[in-house]
């Protein structure tokens, strides 16, 4: 029987705690400014890494709260690329602020009244006359406006710029026209492991792009040829075998044993011969061939590449159309129909490795090209392997639009009609948590106790944030400067923020001329988020959102939506107050009010180039925060199993009647 014992649900404080702890551990690495953590693995590497699912994995985290927490932090960052730390840092805000307004009975049904109906009116009304849409198939240099700010936020300054340059170009390479750029990041990143390959011992400065993939492995028999050559792929042995799996053969003399021997040597050497008679000079196999298939390969000019990584072999089917080839059965000898063709196929030594470098005809418009990363270690190149994959899966959410679910109204409309009042009719469902493998107990959890290093496999040491004690001053500073100014503000102040101005925004994104509210919500009644809309980079979304969200909560008749939108629009700041965190006591306070008294007078924001980052990530960050704060709030129970329940078959006896 499994052991199991329940403790009650954790309450906002506990969970506020536990997020703020969280969040503890990963400010320190938010932001280009951001310091680094040094993981200890087990085998005594040391590598230094500022990514957040890194950080939050290593943790050794016993709170079931804190770790759902961590987990939907991770999720978020696998399915948008971007946002671990963010996430967490703004979830502690959230949970901080509810907590401080005492939340009440109806927080959870508020939570999803102020995101249907506060959050898509600050972001279809608002947010919109100050994004910018990118251009159809994402330029380079647009490409690497959205990469290096990214990738500062993971990699040194030297680094991120040298990537951010290569895979801008590896994006242009793979997809030459720009009808093909959606296809292209979304083959990069699902494949990417397989369109890489490290060379650790040299600078990054090393590093190209060629075009073809490289397969890591070397030539099991290499017999040259030019021009465009056909390729098979095979997944299993080509020397057949005496009898079917399962079934026993019996040998009753040694010259039973010589004749089954030469009879799977004629048999390899027909098919070998079979697939050069169907011009097949290149076998692809992901499985290690029999030396009498090596030796026939190369008496008949058929080059070998054995034991393909899984990866490997989807791309190259991905890429060419061809699925593998089973050879064996009464057609045998059947034309061989389904082969890739290559342009080239050559050895290629990439530090002390050889390598196997093949250039592919594509039957998609993707255009295979391989990046060849260097690195000082292993451990460097893995971190820059895996932050240009996520970079990837970030491109690829600029393509992806949110519609919205309730209905944008006009601003000439009466904000007293029934349907401007903000409420939800679904009741959230109850939910329990069971946490596998733990002990549960019902004491706090103490920062320290989530800051605990992982159990001898990655201890984290990161330097201390010096920003504590001014980012709570800048908060209670910045809520009462806008809250001394907010009931001055009028509609047209808010809502036409960039009327009549043809300057430009940071010289990136400009601000177009807008027409009224009522266009707006005409134009884009079914759009949230357009495709392609970016901001400038730097805590520009938060302001901006939380500047909107204020202005629409004031609409809602419903105190405790008016109650959470205020928490939101607080906790937004959380994330630039994180950014700004400098030596200079009022950075961020100068920025803040820049920026407000900017929208106000209707001008430009305050001057940034260090680049541009996606609406729709941003955006999806914010609402995967509420979600999780709901489905935290829906908790329940907690069970912890000491053990793994054992299933118990049901069988019917006379013994039961």
């Amino acid at each position: 029987m499994a052991a199991a014992m329940a403790e009650p649900v954790p309450e906002l404080p506990r969970l506020w705690q536990e997020a703020a702890a969280l969040a503890g551990a990963v400010r320190g690495a938010l932001g280009p400014r951001g310091g680094r953590a040094l993981l200890l693995r087990p085998t005594g590497e040391a590598v230094p890494t500022r990514d957040g699912r890194r950080l939050l994995e290593a943790l050794r985290l016993e709170p079931p709260a804190a770790r759902v927490m961590a987990a939907r932090a991770c999720s978020h960052r696998a399915a948008t690329g971007d946002g671990a730390k963010s996430f967490v840092v703004l979830l502690a805000a959230v949970l901080g602020g509810l907590r401080a307004a005492g939340g009440g009975a109806g927080l959870r049904r508020a939570l999803r009244a102020f995101e249907a109906q506060v959050l898509e009116r600050a972001a279809a009304r608002g947010l919109r006359r100050h994004w910018r849409t990118a251009p159809p198939g994402l330029p380079e240099a647009r490409l690497e406006a959205l990469l290096e700010p990214y990738l500062a936020g993971r990699l040194g300054p030297g680094e991120r710029r040298r990537l951010a340059r290569l895979c801008a170009e590896l994006c242009r390479r793979c997809a030459p026209t720009a009808a093909a750029r959606p296809e292209a990041l979304r083959l990069l990143a699902r494949r990417f492991a397989a369109l890489h390959a490290a060379v650790p011992g040299l600078p990054l400065a090393s590093s190209t792009i060629l075009p073809g993939i490289v397969l890591r492995r070397d030539f099991a028999a290499y017999c040259p040829a030019e021009g465009e050559l056909r390729a098979l792929l095979v997944t299993e042995p080509l020397q057949p075998a005496l009898t079917a799996p399962g079934v026993e053969f019996v040998v009753d003399s040694e010259g039973q044993y010589e004749a089954s021997l030469r009879w799977i040597t004629r048999r390899t050497e027909a098919l070998v011969k079979h697939l050069q008679s169907n011009s097949v000079k290149l076998l692809l196999s992901s499985t290690k061939q029999d030396e009498l298939v090596i030796y026939y390969a190369q008496l008949y000019g058929v080059s070998v590449v054995e034991c393909l990584l899984s990866e490997e072999m989807a791309l190259i089917s991905e890429i060419t159309g061809v699925s593998p080839y089973a050879p064996f059965g009464d057609d045998m000898y059947r034309e061989i129909t389904e082969t890739a063709v290559a342009s080239f196929c050559q050895p290629l030594l990439l530090g002390s490795k050889r390598c196997v470098h093949i250039g592919f005809t594509s039957v998609c418009a993707f255009q295979p090209h391989c990046l060849i990363l260097c690195g000082p270690v292993d451990g460097v190149n893995e971190q820059h392997a895996a932050a240009l994959q996520e970079a990837f899966t970030m491109l690829q959410q600029l393509f992806k639009t949110v519609d919205q679910r309730g209905e944008c109204k006009a601003e000439g409309e009466s904000q007293n009609k029934a349907s401007d009042v903000c409420s939800w009719d679904s009741s959230p469902t109850q939910k329990q948590i069971v946490v596998e493998n733990i002990s549960c107990n019902s004491n706090q959890v103490s920062e320290c106790q989530l800051k605990a290093l992982s159990d001898e496999t990655e201890t984290k040491i990161l330097a201390p944030d010096k920003s504590s004690s001014l980012v709570d001053k800048q908060k209670s500073y910045s809520t009462a400067v806008l809250a001394c100014n907010a009931d001055t503000v009028t509609a047209c102040e808010l809502l036409d923020v960039g009327k009549g101005l043809e300057k430009t925004c940071c010289n990136i994104v400009p601000f177009k001329q807008e027409e009224s509210c009522v266009g707006i919500a005409q134009d884009h009644s079914s759009s949230l988020i357009e495709a392609g809309s970016v901001l400038p980079v730097g805590g520009y979304f938060e302001i901006l959102l939380h500047y909107y969200i204020q202005y629409y909560a004031k609409q809602c008749q419903q105190s405790e939506v008016a109650v959470v939108s205020n928490v939101v629009a607080d906790a937004l700041l959380s994330i630039p107050k994180a950014l700004y965190r400098t030596t200079e006591l009022d950075s961020f306070t100068k920025f803040y009010l820049k920026a407000v008294n900017s929208l106000r007078k209707n001008q430009p924001l305050p001057g940034n180039k260090e680049g541009l980052e996606s609406v729709y990530c941003k955006y999806q960050l914010v609402v995967s925060v509420l979600h999780c704060v709901t489905e935290l709030l829906s908790i329940d129970l907690i069970i912890g199993i000491k053990q793994p329940v054992q299933k118990i078959e049901d069988h019917d006896s006379e013994d039961d009647f």
